[in-house]
């Protein structure tokens, strides 16, 4: 994880740069910044507000409390997967091509977990806590749309003779995050283990080829012609 020092001097680099104008939101935009770095144990009140720039009583009126701010940021980070996978399924087109849908699925797992590395390392810190806060966060953490949406996916695949059948949502989901989140979580020991950086795009093409053929291979029905 990054040294407190290396976290500190990043922060003030970043009051630089623009960041959003309301106390509230600078609040939460700092305390995601430490959180992700060194998970809820590793972060006092006094560093977020000072990272923010705002008096401490800030932190409390928006928040209630340090869990309050960091259950907001967990929740924040999960809406914003959650906005992804709605906006995934709005078109309601995904039942017509259901195999073509779970490659597009895949891709745009791996492409969010891309873009939002403090996502990762949330989710790492909030499991080494046994997913203490995640209760408290509200609605936003929930797969309950996504398991929706994906079942009937994977029925309209069953229908038209893709997937096989029997096929649970909850299940399915597991294995494509965890074949998308290894990619993201064990990015530094697997380029330097098996020498693959999924930073370059080559090599994140690749890996969504791969976990797209693995979890299509996994849930289609092999005996179709």
């Amino acid at each position: 994880m990054p040294s407190r020092s290396s976290t500190r001097r990043r922060l003030t680099a970043d009051r630089k740069n623009p960041r959003p104008a309301g106390v509230k939101d600078r609040l939460l935009a700092v305390a995601l910044d430490l959180f992700a770095d060194r998970g809820y144990d590793g972060v006092a009140v006094d560093e977020i507000v000072d990272a923010a720039g705002v008096n401490k009583r800030m932190v409390y009126h928006y928040f209630g409390s340090k869990e309050g701010i960091y259950s907001a940021v967990l929740g924040q980070a999960y809406e914003g997967l959650r906005q992804s996978e709605e906006k995934f399924f709005a078109p309601n087109k995904q039942r017509a091509q259901p195999r073509r849908a779970v490659r597009n699925l895949v891709a745009l797992y791996f492409e969010f977990l891309r873009s939002h590395p403090e996502f990762v390392r949330l989710l790492l810190w909030e499991n080494l806590q046994r997913g203490t806060h995640l209760g408290q966060t509200g609605p936003a953490v929930t797969k309950s749309p996504m398991l929706a949406h994906l079942q009937e996916l994977l029925d309209a695949g069953t229908a038209d003779g893709s997937f096989r059948r029997g096929l649970d949502a909850r299940q399915v989901l597991v294995s494509l995050i965890g074949l998308c989140l290894i990619y993201f979580s064990n990015r530094h020991t697997l380029a330097r283990t098996v020498g693959l950086d999924v930073s370059a795009p080559k090599v994140m093409q690749s890996a969504i080829e791969s976990t797209a053929a693995l979890l299509l291979d996994g849930i289609s029905r092999h005996d179709r012609s």
